[in-house]
């Protein structure tokens, strides 16, 4: 998987918005169990800036793995939104955890469009926190009809 672009780099950004707020856990402001993400596009890269919350731990001190699953599969949409113009359903998503991820630390959630086919887009996504990748995701995300 290539390195998106560095989280320092000067490059300019563009804050993402969607036309509607359906209450989405990953990005709905209006959801407030949910985790709120806001994403900006940066050249062929989304991103998003995030503070993984204690309540969503695992081991102590450590994110659940699916808290993790679940920011890769939402920095992923909003990257086939961004990038790509189309709005996606998750087809399949495959996780790697390299490292344990802290809570209650920064993190920077990265995602780029690796090929678009006529029925879905692929995306790969990074979780890194100081510029250490933590995960690492690989998914199709099908247009929604």
């Amino acid at each position: 998987m290539r390195k998106h672009a560095e989280p320092d780099a000067v490059v300019d950004e563009q804050p993402l918005s969607f036309s509607d707020d359906h209450g989405c856990f990953g990005c709905s402001a209006s959801n407030p169990a949910g985790l709120q993400l806001r994403f900006r596009r940066r050249g062929d890269v989304v991103v998003a800036d995030h503070t993984i919350a204690k309540r969503f731990h695992g081991a102590p001190g450590i994110a659940h793995g699916g808290i993790i699953a679940t920011l890769l599969d939402e920095i992923s949409c909003a990257a086939a939104f961004g990038l790509g113009n189309v709005h996606v359903v998750t087809g399949e998503l495959s996780v790697r955890y390299r490292r344990p991820c802290p809570v209650e630390v920064p993190i920077v959630l990265s995602a780029r469009i690796a090929a678009q086919h006529a029925r879905y887009v692929t995306v790969e996504a990074e979780l890194r926190r100081a510029g250490e990748l933590l995960a690492a995701s690989s998914g199709k995300f099908f247009l929604a009809t």
